[in-house]
């Protein structure tokens, strides 16, 4: 009988201390879940406007696509660098993208839409005046990156 005591016990702990699990600390990801319907890559050139008047060209500039059922389109730019003088190159994701499809063609826009890099929100590089096309294998967008006018064109993979 004692035994049967004990292992009753042990189980009521087990169970309130399971129960009592801190879930707090857990960060949820920001990035809204979509089911992806169609994709496309696309490999280019970006041009940047800068501030001094100069633009800044980065060839072999690789840019994928997903539309989503929630979000419209989801862009990618991989590796890229808004200036000679950045260190580094990053992933930019904008998020939220309008679109329109009608005869074949897609037209893309957007305004304040916050960009992702480096696995967090870039207010200070929030996106305006984005416009495009993807039509017969060519994609051709524009916007305004912080106060930095871009323009990329490419062709599909």
């Amino acid at each position: 009988m004692k035994h049967l005591q004990f292992f009753a016990t042990l189980l009521i702990a087990g169970t309130v201390f399971t129960a009592c699990g801190n879930d707090d600390n857990k960060k949820e990801d920001p990035k809204p879940e979509t089911e992806v319907t169609a994709n496309g890559s696309y490999f280019g050139t970006l041009v940047v406007n800068l501030s001094d008047g100069t633009t800044y060209t980065q060839e072999e500039v690789s840019v994928d696509y997903n539309e989503t059922d929630t979000a419209g389109y989801v862009l990618t730019l991989y590796q890229v660098s808004f200036s000679p003088r950045m260190p580094m190159k990053l992933d930019l994701i904008i998020p939220n993208v309008g679109n329109k499809n009608e005869d074949g063609k897609t037209t893309l826009s957007g305004d304040d839409i916050i960009p992702w890099a480096m696995g967090k929100e870039f207010e200070q590089y929030t996106i305006t005046n984005l416009s495009g096309t993807i039509n017969d294998g060519t994609f051709s967008v524009s916007m305004n990156c912080g106060s930095s006018p871009m323009v990329f064109t490419g062709e599909k993979k």
